[in-house]
C-alpha cells in the first residue's frame, strides 16, 4: 500500500521489473494515477503503455486481492492497541499479527491456513505458535 508518489512508483517499478504487463491493478489509493502518468506515457517513439485498473473498495465492495484480508484484520486490531506504552512494540505487534494471519489461523474464506494454501508446509503442530518458536529457533 503506498502512502506517497515516490511508494507508489517504486510499487510500479517492481511490478514491471520481469516484462511488460498487459495491466496492473491498484486500489483507489490517490498516487497512483500521478504515479502511471510519470512511468508510463505513449508516445510517437513506442512509450510504454499500460493500462491501469483501479479497484475501488466503496464503490464495489469488493477488496482488491485476497491478501487485503491481513490488512484489514490490522486495521481491526489496532483499534484495540488503544494504550500502547512504547512506539518499539508496534511493529512487533503488527508482525505478530501477520503470523498470526500467515501461519496460525484459518481463513475466514477458504478455512485453510495461508501458508499451507501457498504450498509452505512447516507440519506445525496443535500449538502452531510454539511449533513456529522451536522452529526458528533451529534455524537461528
Amino acid at each position: 500500500m503506498a502512502a506517497n508518489p515516490i511508494e507508489a512508483q517504486e510499487f510500479l517499478k517492481k511490478a514491471i521489473a520481469k516484462g511488460k504487463p498487459k495491466y496492473i491493478q491498484t486500489d483507489a489509493g490517490m498516487f497512483y494515477p500521478r504515479a502511471f502518468r510519470k512511468l508510463f506515457y505513449s508516445n510517437k517513439f513506442g512509450g510504454l503503455m499500460v493500462e491501469h485498473r483501479i479497484q475501488n473498495y466503496q464503490e464495489t465492495r469488493i477488496h482488491n486481492y485476497r491478501i487485503e484480508t491481513v490488512f484489514m484484520k490490522i486495521k481491526d486490531r489496532v483499534l484495540d492497541f488503544r494504550g500502547l506504552k512504547a512506539l518499539w512494540s508496534a511493529p512487533i505487534l503488527m508482525t505478530a499479527i501477520v503470523i498470526q494471519h500467515n501461519f496460525v489461523e484459518n481463513h475466514s474464506t477458504t478455512d485453510e491456513v495461508p501458508s499451507e494454501r501457498a504450498g509452505v508446509n512447516l507440519e506445525l503442530g496443535e500449538n502452531r505458535w510454539l511449533d513456529l518458536i522451536k522452529l526458528s529457533s533451529k534455524l537461528s
